[in-house]
C-alpha cells in the first residue's frame, strides 16, 4: 500500500511538471516566432498549470473511489466500458 501511494505521488508530481514544462516551452517558442514577448509564454504556462491541476484532481477523485471500493484498480475512466451511468 505504501509503495502504491509513493508511486501515485511521483506520478502526480511528474505529470504536473511535464504539463508546466510543455506549456512553457510551447509559449516560449511561439513568443520567439511571433515576437510577442512574454504574452504567449505566460498564457501557455497558465494552460499547462490548468492541465496539471486537472490531472491532480482526476487522480484524487480516482484514489478516493478506490479507497471506498467503488472502482477496480484498472485504468478505466468514467464513461469507458459498457455500463455508462
Amino acid at each position: 500500500m505504501r509503495g502504491q501511494a509513493l508511486a501515485m505521488g511521483f506520478r502526480i508530481a511528474v505529470e504536473m511538471l511535464a504539463a508546466l514544462l510543455v506549456g512553457g516551452v510551447i509559449g516560449w517558442l511561439l513568443d520567439a516566432w511571433l515576437g510577442t514577448a512574454p504574452i504567449l509564454f505566460l498564457l501557455f504556462l497558465a494552460l499547462g498549470a490548468a492541465a496539471g491541476l486537472r490531472s491532480i484532481i482526476h487522480h484524487a477523485y480516482r484514489m478516493n473511489r478506490l479507497a471506498q471500493g467503488l472502482e477496480n484498480d484498472s485504468e478505466t475512466r468514467p464513461g469507458d466500458g459498457p455500463d455508462r451511468r
